[in-house]
């Protein structure tokens, strides 16, 4: 392992770092919105996370917008808080005046950071120059975009090198430090990347299994066990017991899962696993050729230099340490193509049968195959190698001619433009939303002439004294690269976020959380100032983007994932008649949400209750309550011959003393004994309540509902959800991300 912190290295680091900060300053100073799809549901996660804990000092564990109320945990869990955002959050108290935006791209910069540290250190590990390392790592970070599809090419990558590289630690000292490091970071990032346990620990194992074979057994001697090391060991441990805590709060069993070709326990069958999404073919790597990338997902362009420096790190390089990458990238093209490998990964790698994903391990791959343009660039403009001239000549000549045919190749889309059509439409559906096939060849007669360029800097390596001018070359060569693949993520950008107006913009700032009275059809959410900033949003839209909107409607207009399944259940008694008169009452939209009864009847099975519900009789004005827990027989009510056609309903003013989205306060006076209080928000076990200082039994009304009885008089009423599991998972993941930031500062310092 090289010393990456010599006077070149770091001057090489702090350039690509300065690239990535005027990247995302251009993205803050020109109010730079993702256009859609996963993005937004990023941003909208991160801002509803941000915002409470500015505006209601507190960790939001409830959405009341999502389908009428939904814990916020899973989609915590699931993926959608990252390093950044967690250790925002130890300080959100004292953020008053600020934008979103600023902190959203901050969060996706630190994310590139991590990656950005992580190749680094790890190529560092492979090649012996500065420069060398320098074009891996930006090669890396320039082709990243992640603007519009975070979930996917980001979080795929960008802690992998990193927990590569503190493993690799471990296995040359056997220092248990580095194993608990490795440990406390992947826990630390699980809460982004936890969708992707199975692919990420499945490449950590695959790249060390061969790095193992490679090393014949070397790469494991040393190891032992001393008295010392317990305290890391049990330390780890207790981690990795932690991590099966947050996989064991993310299946809350009130969930329902309703993701597209998922099972109810969200595992995949077979079928969908090999084919979800498409793109498991091999055409999608013409990208590499072309310059452009066809889909949301992911970007797989690595500029023009690295095609040839691939091919040469694979035949040419003499660095046995290649076959670890060469290796881990057949497997997962083989794994992503859906072939018997795809089969055994899924019955036999744990977790495995969770992903749906696979041809979106592409940027994986493209890691792998960065790296091995790093052999080829080592290979073809290391002097200190052994550079035989007529090696060298073969080399330059091949690599010349492979970027000469690629502009041969582009000129003749431009000629027959049927062709090029057909090709990207083969490509990619998404082709269409993101370029106008009419000006495609703008994209292609740009990338031909630089193909031109990058194949000439080839052909004249040979016929230069490389002792004397190997820096006057290299600055060349390295500033063609920089361009071409700045100039690839700079477009990229453009397709992938639009600019914001100032009112839009305005939207942005933190500020408290409403309540509505009442819930709105979701159709008549367009006079929502925060909902008409969705129109100039491409792709799917998921139903976390309510929580940016305020959209308190019936049931979300967009993609729902998750239910409460006693609210998926009431939805779906009135599917046939959802806006019937009935629901209308309530689910709060033709009577407000709090609502008052002179009395409630208890039902012992929901069963019983949807019975209720859905008489022809019943007119709504009637509460029927159940318990999660058994009830003693003295409660119970003798329902023979109710009437369900009476209005037991009462006028009662109320006021909210206090909104956030974990709990509301509510002061009403009632005149009478007897009445029971229903707030249209959905029940869950998580939710407790207090009256007037005292506990008070919650119960669930008309089926998925929160209820509860009132005492005559004068009621302060606090309704309000806490889960000291996930507060204090949560804590852990606040405090760690902050750590992990000081820790990442030390271990490129150190």
């Amino acid at each position: 392992m090289v010393n990456n912190r010599k006077g070149p290295f770091l001057a090489f680091f702090l350039l690509i770092l300065a690239l990535e900060l005027i990247i995302m300053f251009y993205l803050i100073s020109g109010r730079r919105m993702v256009i859609g799809h996963d993005g937004f549901e990023l941003f909208a996660h991160q801002w509803f996370f941000i915002n409470s804990g500015i505006s209601h000092h507190e960790f939001p564990l409830w959405s009341p917008y999502l389908n009428q109320g939904t814990p916020v945990w899973w989609y915590f869990i699931y993926s959608r808080m990252d390093m950044f955002s967690n250790a925002v959050m130890m300080f959100a108290p004292w953020i008053k005046a600020a934008n979103f935006l600023g902190f959203f791209y901050g969060s996706l910069f630190f994310d590139k950071f991590i990656l950005l540290c992580g190749v680094w250190l790890l190529a560092g590990r492979y090649f012996s120059r500065p420069v060398t390392v320098f074009f891996v790592a930006s090669t890396v970070l320039a082709t990243t975009v992640t603007y519009t599809q975070n979930s996917f090419p980001l979080v795929m990558v960008y802690v992998l090198p990193l927990i590569i590289y503190l493993l690799h630690r471990f296995f040359d000292t056997f220092n248990w430090r580095w194993l608990f490091l490795t440990v406390f970071l992947f826990c630390t990032v699980s809460i982004n990347v936890f969708y992707f346990i199975p692919i990420i620990s499945l490449a950590v194992f695959i790249y060390f299994l061969t790095a193992a074979c490679i090393s014949r057994g070397e790469f494991f001697k040393g190891f032992k066990i001393r008295p010392k090391d317990l305290v890391w060991i049990s330390a780890t441990a207790l981690l990795l017991l932690l991590l099966g805590a947050m996989y064991w709060l993310g299946h809350d069993p009130l969930i329902f899962i309703k993701t597209t070709l998922r099972l109810p326990d969200g595992k995949v069958p077979l079928n969908v696993f090999l084919s979800y999404g498409g793109d498991n073919g091999l055409f999608k790597w013409w990208e590499l050729f072309l310059g452009i990338s066809l889909r949301w997902d992911y970007t797989l362009y690595m500029g023009l230099l690295c095609i040839p420096l691939i091919l040469i790190g694979i035949l040419f390089s003499k660095n046995p340490n290649r076959y670890i990458f060469i290796w881990s990238a057949l497997f997962f093209l083989l794994f992503s193509g859906a072939t018997t490998v795809s089969v055994l990964a899924y019955y036999f790698w744990p977790l495995m049968g969770s992903f749906r994903h696979i041809g979106y391990v592409a940027p994986l791959i493209k890691l792998y195959l960065c790296f091995l343009a790093g052999f080829g660039f080592e290979r073809l403009f290391d002097p200190h190698q052994d550079q035989k001239p007529g090696d060298i000549l073969k080399i330059s000549m091949l690599a010349s001619a492979i970027l000469l045919l690629n502009a041969v190749f582009l000129s003749q889309l431009i000629i027959k433009p049927q062709v090029a059509h057909f090709m990207l439409r083969a490509m990619g559906p998404d082709i269409q939303h993101r370029v106008s096939l009419a000006s495609i060849n703008d994209y292609f007669s740009g990338m031909a002439l630089l193909s031109v360029l990058a194949s000439l800097v080839f052909f004249f390596r040979p016929f230069i004294n490389f002792s004397k001018y190997s820096s006057s070359y290299l600055i060349i060569l390295l500033f063609l690269h920089l361009g071409i693949i700045y100039w690839y993520a700079y477009d990229e950008i453009q397709l992938r976020t639009f600019p914001m107006t100032q009112k839009e913009y305005a939207l942005m700032d933190f500020g408290k959380v409403p309540f509505y009275a009442r819930r709105v059809e979701a159709t008549q959410e367009a006079f929502n100032p925060r909902q008409r900033i969705l129109g100039d949003m491409q792709g799917t839209i998921t139903d976390p983007a309510d929580n940016f909107t305020f959209s308190d409607s019936i049931e979300s207009q967009h993609r729902s994932d998750f239910y409460i399944r006693p609210m998926y259940q009431l939805f779906s008694i009135f599917r046939g008649h959802e806006r019937s008169v009935v629901f209308n009452k309530l689910a709060g939209a033709s009577q407000d949400k709090v609502q008052f009864f002179s009395k409630a009847y208890f039902v012992d099975s929901p069963q019983s209750e949807i019975l209720k519900l859905t008489d022809k009789k019943y007119a709504g004005d009637i509460l029927f309550y159940s318990s999660s827990e058994q009830e003693p027989a003295m409660i119970k009510n003798d329902l023979q011959g109710l009437d369900l056609s009476q209005d037991q309903r009462l006028v009662i003013p109320y006021q909210v003393l206090f909104f956030s989205p974990d709990q509301i306060v509510i002061s009403v006076d009632t005149k009478q004994s007897g009445v029971w209080m229903q707030y249209s928000d959905a029940w869950h076990p998580s939710w407790k309540a207090k009256i007037n200082g005292r506990s008070q039994k919650l119960y669930i009304g008309s089926l998925a509902y929160k209820a509860l009885p009132l005492q005559r008089g004068k009621n302060v009423i606090r309704l309000y959800v806490g889960s000291k599991p996930v507060e204090c998972l949560y804590g852990f993941f606040t405090v760690s991300s902050f750590v992990w930031i000081i820790l990442l500062v030390g271990l490129l310092i150190v």
